[in-house]
C-alpha cells in the first residue's frame, strides 16, 4: 500500500490472508473503528504487532474484542530501538503496561530530583503508583553516544544506561507502564501531574474518542490542567466530563482538568506519538482568547 488506509488494510487482510499487523496506537484505533462500520473477515489474522506510543488498558482491550486477541506491545527509544515487550499471554492482566525488559536488555524506573540525574540503581518504588524516569541498558543496540554532539550525549548515556526522558511506574515483576515525558509533566500545588494518567481516565468514557491533556499557566496553582477533547458522540458537554471525572475513584482532586476544549482532530507525529508540546501552544491561545469550557 503506498498509503495507510484502514479500511483497504481490513480488506487487504481478508482478500490475501495477512496474518500479522504492524502499526501504533492511533492506526489500530483507526482500523477498530473501520472494523465496527463494515466488519471483515479477520479469522486469519494471527496478531498485531504495535509500540511507537503507550497503548491504553481501554484500546488494549477494545482491539483485542474486535480485530484479535492476540496483541503484542513494545516499547523502545530511538537510540536502542525495542526494549520491552508485552505478550498476548500477559493479556488483558497488564493491558495498559508496555510490558518487561526483552530478553537482552535491562530496564529500570529511578527516582527523579530537581537538582540530579539518579544513579541507575536508585530505584523508584516497585507499588505501580510511584512515578520515576525509565532508563534502558541495551550494550547490543546502541553505541551510548551521538555522533559529534558530546554535550547532549552526557545528558542521555550514562554509566551504561540510557536515560531516555520518558516517565513511568513499574509493579514488583517489573512489568513498566509509561505515563509520559518529562518535558510534558504538569505541576500544580506542587504536586505532578503526568498527561497520560489523566488521558487514559479521559478515554475511558463512552464519548470521549480521544484526548489530549496539557497545563497552562495559574496564579493560585502554578499550571491548570486543561483537556482537549475529540467526541464520539456530538452530545457531550464540559460539565459532563467535570462531573465524570470528580467522581472517578482512580483520580486525584488535584489532577482533575480544570477547563476543556472540545476539537475536531489532535496532533500526532508520523509514528504516533501525540505531540504534546502543540497543544500546549494551542492552549496558551486559547487560554487568552477565552475559549476554555467549565
Amino acid at each position: 500500500m503506498r498509503y495507510s488506509n484502514p479500511k483497504t488494510t481490513l480488506e487487504y487482510v481478508e482478500k490475501y490472508g495477512l496474518t500479522f499487523l504492524i502499526g501504533a496506537p492511533p492506526m489500530l484505533k483507526m482500523l477498530h473503528d473501520a472494523q465496527k462500520k463494515q466488519p471483515a473477515d479477520l479469522s486469519g489474522l494471527k496478531g498485531i504487532v504495535t509500540m511507537g506510543a503507550p497503548l491504553s488498558r481501554e484500546d488494549c482491550i477494545r482491539f483485542q474484542e474486535t480485530l484479535t486477541p492476540n496483541i503484542f506491545n513494545g516499547y523502545g527509544t530511538s537510540e536502542a530501538f525495542w526494549n520491552t515487550f508485552l505478550r498476548p499471554y500477559d493479556l488483558p492482566a497488564m493491558a495498559g503496561s508496555a510490558g518487561r525488559a526483552c530478553t537482552d536488555d535491562e530496564v529500570a524506573v529511578v527516582k527523579v530530583y530537581p537538582d540530579r540525574r539518579a544513579e541507575p540503581d536508585d530505584y523508584a518504588a516497585k507499588d505501580g503508583r510511584e512515578v520515576g524516569e525509565i532508563i534502558v541498558k541495551a550494550p547490543g543496540k546502541t553505541t551510548y553516544s551521538y555522533l559529534n554532539n558530546e554535550q547532549e550525549s552526557e545528558k542521555v548515556f550514562y554509566k551504561g544506561w540510557v536515560y531516555i526522558g520518558d516517565m513511568g511506574t513499574w509493579d514488583e515483576n517489573e512489568f513498566v507502564t509509561v505515563v509520559g515525558r518529562k518535558n510534558d509533566m504538569i505541576v500544580s500545588f506542587g504536586e505532578n501531574i503526568h498527561p497520560v494518567q489523566v488521558e487514559d481516565i479521559l478515554n475511558q468514557h463512552p464519548k470521549v474518542k480521544e484526548s489530549v491533556v496539557v497545563g497552562v499557566p495559574d496564579e493560585l496553582r502554578g499550571e491548570s490542567v486543561v483537556a482537549y477533547v475529540v467526541k464520539a458522540e456530538p452530545e457531550l458537554t464540559a460539565r459532563e466530563l467535570n462531573k465524570y471525572c470528580s467522581e472517578h475513584p482512580m483520580l486525584a482532586s488535584y489532577k482533575r482538568p480544570r477547563f476543556y476544549r472540545f476539537v475536531d482532530e489532535l496532533p500526532y507525529t508520523a509514528t504516533g506519538k501525540k505531540r504534546h508540546f502543540l497543544v500546549r501552544a494551542m492552549a496558551l491561545e486559547d487560554q487568552k482568547q477565552g475559549r476554555f469550557e467549565r
